[in-house]
């Protein structure tokens, strides 16, 4: 077998390992990738985009060194949020559209408390 014979067959089989890892890398459906998949298929079309609502500050509380902020948005959208106790919750926020939610902002607190005393 000639040099450049097997100059080319090593560079072929080069070539072939080398293509076959990214194949294997993206089976894993882990990381970033998975939200660049999920935009990618909403500018595609392939999906829509979920719709958004304005939700506003309804509640604040602080209970065992830490607090939650509930919004309230349109057609009974509301979201709560949990972070350490003086974090900042912000007067309003962009929410998923939930219309016609059953949650209410005294639900959302009490599970908070009852989780936080476990």
């Amino acid at each position: 077998m000639s040099a450049s014979k097997l100059v080319k067959l090593l560079f072929l089989t080069w070539i072939l390992a080398v293509a076959h890892a990214p194949a294997m890398a993206a089976d894993q459906k882990s990381g970033l990738g998975l939200g660049f998949e999920k935009m990618q298929r909403i500018w595609r079309g392939f999906s829509n985009a979920p719709k958004m609502t304005t939700c506003r500050l309804a509640n604040k509380t602080v209970y065992k060194g830490k607090q939650i902020c509930v919004y309230k948005g349109a057609n009974k959208t509301i979201l709560g949020v949990y972070n350490m106790a003086g974090d900042f919750c912000s007067a309003a926020m962009d929410c998923r559209y939930d219309p016609g939610g059953t949650k209410t902002i005294a639900s959302l607190v009490k599970a908070f408390k009852d989780a936080e005393d476990k």
